[in-house]
């Protein structure tokens, strides 16, 4: 099992460069969640004042590690402590 690399690492915070084909934030609920589970999923990293990673980079499948999602950071960036602050202080990396 490899080690987990997660969106905060190397001093920088790692954020999908785009949104993924099946990203949660695309029209058209391509990731069949059922009915509100997106907005419970959001309301909750609110409410932490904190940022979900990319399912796709998630577990190990994303050799670069995990990353923010871009859908999420697109919408909340704003609200989010952590990523008011990376974003003030240019220590976002985006990730292929």
């Amino acid at each position: 099992m490899s080690k987990r690399k997660p969106p905060f690492r190397d001093g920088r915070v790692h954020v999908k460069a785009s949104k993924c084909s099946d990203c949660v934030f695309l029209p058209g609920n391509l990731m069949r969640l059922n009915p509100g589970r997106l907005a419970d999923l959001v309301e909750q990293n609110r409410k932490r004042d904190t940022a979900f990673a990319c399912h796709q980079t998630t577990y190990g499948q994303d050799d670069n590690g995990e990353a923010v999602c871009r859908g999420y950071f697109d919408a909340y960036a704003t609200e989010i402590t952590p990523l008011r602050m990376a974003v003030a202080l240019d220590l976002i990396e985006e990730q292929a």
